[in-house]
């Protein structure tokens, strides 16, 4: 017979249970920090990376829709508008829908546009007459939204209770694109006068064909080339409701601009993502309910000059814009003032021959 050999048996005490020491613990929960540590950067910057795709894929869409707009009319779409005849009717911006009325059908929003109630006479509450208005400026449009300003953010006027059909009361919602307003001031007809500081829009008058009507310009008046000047810019949505900037429906929200008047003196002007943290370098914009201390891109001072606003992201380093060409560019915030200014005018001579 083959004898068996017994194994060995190995008993454990309970002085020696398997298991992790405190040490051994710690250096793991130490290694997976490190790990998460170097992770998160890299998940936050391609969150990024996709955020500002989308952004410049509606910057895209914008331009190619002013390009539509002007094969049809000839013209940029006016920066404000009183009449569904948005060429000849033009009139005051200070209750009136914006540009981005007028090139919803091409953005593919034909149907949305459709609903808008242009049937009234001109007054001093505007298209916010009809609550149907209210009611469609109250939704976001996408095209005209960058996904890195996130947040719900909706503007009330601070003078006035606003009504939506059902009764309740109502406010617009927000943008991220303005129009081009010139080198110095989007409101001066002085600035207006001067080519250098002349944009593609403006919406202190162009006099013609009536004084204070707002200007869009054909791409023929576009004299330092379409590829050399800026024609829609990013800005940042405000954060209270009383603060106009970034009400997507409402003319004097969604533009950008240089700075001040050329009169004022001293004369404030301000680059992409300009400095404002001091009363020397700030969005004026042209009403402001901050309390405290808010996003230092977001500060303002009541009163003083007519406002003005320049472009500004929450992209890290600089902000994207349209050219008139429709390429879509990101503009480094250490661009050279004197070269931001050059690529907002549009006929002052100054080709700007790299953004590098």
């Amino acid at each position: 017979m083959n004898a068996q050999v017994a194994s060995p048996k190995i008993r454990i005490s309970q002085d020696q249970r398997i298991g992790f020491t405190l040490v051994e613990l710690l250096v793991v929960i130490a290694i997976i920090g490190v790990m998460v540590g170097l992770l998160l950067p890299a998940v936050q910057a391609a969150r990024e990376a996709a955020r500002r795709m989308s952004c410049s894929n509606n910057l895209k869409q914008v331009g190619l829709a002013m390009h539509n707009y002007h094969d049809s009319f000839n013209r940029l779409p006016k920066p404000g508008y009183h009449n569904r005849d948005i060429i000849v009717n033009a009139s005051s911006t200070s209750s009136s829908q914006g540009w981005t009325v007028g090139l919803l059908p091409y953005i593919e929003e034909t149907a949305f546009q459709d609903q808008f109630d242009f049937d009234w006479v001109g007054g001093p509450r505007g298209f916010r007459a009809s609550p149907n208005n209210l009611l469609l400026g109250s939704q976001e449009i996408s095209t005209y939204r960058c996904p890195s300003d996130g947040g719900d953010k909706t503007w009330f006027s601070p003078t006035s209770t606003w009504r939506l059909p059902d009764g309740n009361r109502g406010g617009l919602a927000r943008g991220n694109y303005g129009v081009n307003g010139g080198a110095g001031s989007a409101f001066s007809r002085t600035d207006f006068r001067r080519p250098r500081e002349r944009g593609p829009f403006h919406f202190g008058g162009s006099g013609r064909p009536s004084p204070g009507e707002p200007y869009a310009a054909q791409f023929q008046d576009i004299r330092d080339g379409l590829s050399n000047t800026i024609l829609v810019g990013e800005i940042i949505a405000a954060e209270v409701q009383s603060d106009i900037r970034g009400a997507w429906m409402y003319a004097s929200s969604m533009y950008i601009s240089g700075g001040e008047p050329s009169y004022r003196s001293p004369r404030i002007l301000v680059g992409p993502n300009g400095n404002a943290l001091d009363d020397m370098r700030m969005d004026r914009p042209g009403r402001c309910g901050y309390t405290g201390e808010p996003d230092r891109h977001l500060r303002c001072v009541a009163g003083g000059s007519r406002g003005f606003q320049t472009a500004r992201s929450r992209h890290p380093g600089g902000v994207q814009v349209t050219f008139c060409d429709g390429s879509v560019r990101f503009i480094n915030e250490s661009i050279q003032l004197d070269v931001w200014l050059n690529l907002l005018a549009m006929a002052d001579g100054n080709v700007v021959a790299s953004l590098e």
